[in-house]
Parts: structure tokens; C-alpha cells; sequence
């Protein structure tokens, strides 16, 4: 019988197998595997929006403002905890799709106090002319599942989700690397 064929992470598996025998390597293949298709996935996304002038974060808010139907509004809160990011990083996006005219900021008819955050109509174009190239973009980077496997791994990835959002609803944000100063 023939043996499957060995990934990355097989290889690396089998090296501390032969290693540490002691250990159980198990959590490995799914942590390991998930971070590397992680980044394979980050890199497809980002190449197709790229195309668009967009990037994962842009398209994460104007795709969140669209998803919520007319009048495409929410509030920065509403928007930040929307799409799992901090405050900070929402504002700055805003500003970027401001300059651009693919988003506006209003006063809240109903509460003068609140600025709703708004998609325009070339916002909308945008959405919906990029959402079809996006989702096919997705089934492609896909491609290697049939169907009933990435319903399967979907499910799969849900229930594993769930785990972690009953513990934290929000996913933690990235830890960034500090920056070495150079003496001289």
C-alpha cells in the first residue's frame, strides 16, 4: 500500500518523533498545519485584492459595512467589534477609506452624540464588482477539497472556534515584534 504523501509538517513531525519518542506530536499536525495554510490563504486573499486596490482590512470593512444592508452604516463600535479589531487600527483604516470616497462618516439621525460610519455609493460598486472575484478567488485556493471536505473541515474549524470564542469572543490581536535599534 502506498504511503500518503508527506507535507512540511510531516517531515518535521517525524524528525522529533525520531527525537523525543516520548512525546505526543499530535497537536503538531493540526496547530503547525493550520498556521501554514493560514499564511498560503493570507497570501492568496491579499493578491486578488491587491488587484482591487484593497487589502484584507479595507475589504474586512467595507464588506462589514455592505453584509449589514442599506443604509450600509454602522457605528466605529459597531464596526470594530464587528471585524475583531482594536479601535485604533478601525480609525486608521477609516481615514484610508475616507480618502479614497469608498466610505463616509454621518451624524446619527436618531443620536447627534454617535458618528456612524457609512459606505458611498462607489463604496458599493466596489464591494459588489470585488466580492464575486473574491469568492472566487476563495473556492480556488479551495481546490484541493471537494465539497463534502470543506463542509466537513468547516464544521470541523466551527467547533474549534467555539471553543476558543467561549473563553474570548474577540480573537487576541498579534503580537508585533519589536524593532531592534541599531546602535552607532
Amino acid at each position: 500500500m502506498n504511503e500518503p504523501e508527506q507535507d512540511h509538517v510531516a517531515r518535521v513531525i517525524a524528525m522529533w518523533e525520531r527525537e523525543r519518542p516520548d512525546l505526543d506530536f499530535s497537536p503538531v499536525g493540526v496547530v503547525s498545519r493550520i498556521g501554514r495554510v493560514a499564511r498560503y490563504l493570507d497570501h492568496g486573499v491579499e493578491s486578488v485584492l491587491a488587484a482591487h486596490g484593497l487589502n484584507r482590512a479595507s475589504w474586512d470593512v467595507l464588506a462589514a459595512l455592505r453584509r449589514v444592508g442599506e443604509p450600509y452604516r454602522l457605528s466605529p463600535t459597531e464596526l470594530y467589534r464587528s471585524l475583531m479589531r482594536t479601535s485604533g487600527t478601525i480609525t486608521h483604516r477609516l481615514r484610508g477609506l475616507e480618502a479614497k470616497r469608498l466610505v463616509r462618516r454621518s451624524g446619527d439621525p436618531r443620536d447627534g452624540r454617535v458618528a456612524l460610519v457609512e459606505l458611498t455609493a462607489a463604496g458599493k460598486r466596489l464591494v459588489d464588482r470585488v466580492a464575486a472575484a473574491h469568492l472566487a478567488n476563495e473556492r480556488e485556493l479551495l481546490a484541493g477539497l471537494d465539497a463534502a471536505e470543506r463542509r466537513e473541515l468547516s464544521d470541523l474549524l466551527r467547533k474549534l472556534l467555539i471553543s476558543f470564542e467561549r473563553e474570548a469572543p474577540v480573537p487576541p490581536e498579534p503580537r508585533r515584534r519589536k524593532r531592534s535599534r541599531r546602535s552607532g
